[in-house]
This record gives structure tokens, C-alpha cells and sequence, in this order.
């Protein structure tokens, strides 16, 4: 197929989706091209669009591609959508959710370790929302489930991968909801030995409350119209 067209057709499927489109569903949808045709004019694409300098932009996202508003246009596409009945997430599941985002997999007795109080009920929740899934079970004894995050966290924060997590501050600010500075000084530890462990930044002293192990660049995740649960 000409790569013209070939654009266009997947164009078209990214203005109608509502959740990124991954390069091999682009391709059985469209018999006619292969995966290196589709990603040849996904690239083309993403720098056309992004080229314009308009009010959204072409992203990848989750192993999937996306049309997603500019960061400076966040607050107005907010606006329009405050009256989207949303399921906000507690300032205690939040808070569940940051330690599995930078600690996976982990068990529930880890979790609750960091947290000081009974985290089964949060669990619950956060894996009725499909942000966290069941990795396995630890080789320890009474083998504890493992828990780690989901495609669905990926898609709600606009990351292309786990590598791509937000500082703890990011999270919060994405998230609407307030961490406790406990959970936040934790946290941040693991982002700075994660940081020191890839080569991307130095090593600096953590606290001894922190527990750190890894860590990725921080960075600012893209709308995808909805407001932050």
C-alpha cells in the first residue's frame, strides 16, 4: 500500500480510538500492510503531526500509539470532562499503588510492611480498576501472590513503559490526590537507587526511612482527555 494512504487510514483509526493502538492490531486491521509498513508510517506520521505544532500530539504509549493533547492544553480538556462521572482513586489505594508501581512484583507483607496497616481491601480495589495484576507467587514460604502493575496503569499515566515512571510528586499531581510525606520520602528513595542501578543519574544518600532499589527519569505524561482518577 502507498505510504500516503497508508497514513491516512491510521490516522483515522487514532482519531476514533480511545485507547492506543499497538502496531500489529494496526496491521491485522490493515490486511494490506506489513508491521514494518505500519510502523514506517506511524513514525512519518508522529513527526508530521508533531511538526505542526497544534494542540495535540502523537505519542507512544503502553506498546500502543495514541493522539493525545499537549501538556500547556491539560487544564482545558480537564474542564470539559469535570462532568464525566470518573472512579477517583483514595488517597490510600494511591498510596498502595505507588509503592507496587516502584517496588515490583511485590506481596502484600511488603505493602504492608511500608504502609503500617492492612492493605487486602486496597488490593481488592486497585485490581477491580485493572490497575494492578497478579504476577505470580514468591518462592518463599506459603508462596504470596505477586502483585505488579497493569497496561491500564501505563494508559491512565501516558507512559510508553515502566521505565518512563514519574517522580512520586508526578504521580500525586497526575493523580489529584495528596501521598503522606512518609510514603513520598520511601519512594523517592527507590527512584534514586533504580537511577544509580540504570546509569541514568548518580547515586545521592537517601534516608534510612527509604527503602530504595530503582528508579527512571522523571518525565510528564500526556492527557488522554480524561481527568485523573
Amino acid at each position: 500500500m502507498e505510504i500516503n494512504e497508508l497514513k491516512k487510514i491510521i490516522e483515522s483509526l487514532l482519531f476514533v480510538s480511545e485507547v492506543p493502538l499497538p502496531i500489529k492490531q494496526i496491521t491485522w486491521i490493515i490486511h494490506e500492510s506489513t508491521p514494518d509498513e505500519v510502523h514506517q508510517a506511524l513514525l512519518i506520521l508522529q513527526e508530521e503531526l508533531n511538526g505542526l505544532n497544534r494542540s495535540f500530539q502523537l505519542v507512544e504509549i503502553a506498546e500502543g500509539f495514541q493522539l493525545v493533547t499537549r501538556p500547556d492544553y491539560h487544564k482545558w480538556a480537564k474542564e470539559l470532562y469535570k462532568t464525566v462521572t470518573t472512579t477517583r482513586i483514595s488517597r490510600a489505594a494511591l498510596e498502595a499503588l505507588a509503592i507496587i508501581a516502584y517496588k515490583q512484583p511485590v506481596t502484600r507483607t511488603e505493602i504492608e510492611a511500608i504502609r503500617g496497616v492492612d492493605v487486602s481491601n486496597l488490593i481488592q480495589s486497585l485490581l477491580e480498576k485493572k490497575m494492578i495484576r497478579i504476577l505470580g507467587r514468591a518462592e518463599v514460604v506459603g508462596r504470596p501472590l505477586l502483585y505488579g502493575t497493569s497496561q491500564e496503569f501505563l494508559v491512565h499515566f501516558g507512559l510508553k513503559s515502566l521505565l518512563d515512571l514519574p517522580r512520586v510528586s508526578e504521580i500525586q499531581e497526575l493523580a489529584g490526590d495528596k501521598l503522606t510525606p512518609e510514603l513520598m520520602k520511601e519512594m523517592e528513595g527507590e527512584l534514586r537507587r533504580r537511577e544509580a542501578k540504570l546509569g541514568i543519574a548518580p547515586e545521592q544518600p537517601v534516608t534510612e526511612s527509604a527503602n530504595p532499589e530503582t528508579s527512571s527519569p522523571s518525565m510528564e505524561a500526556p492527557s488522554t482527555f480524561e481527568e485523573p482518577t
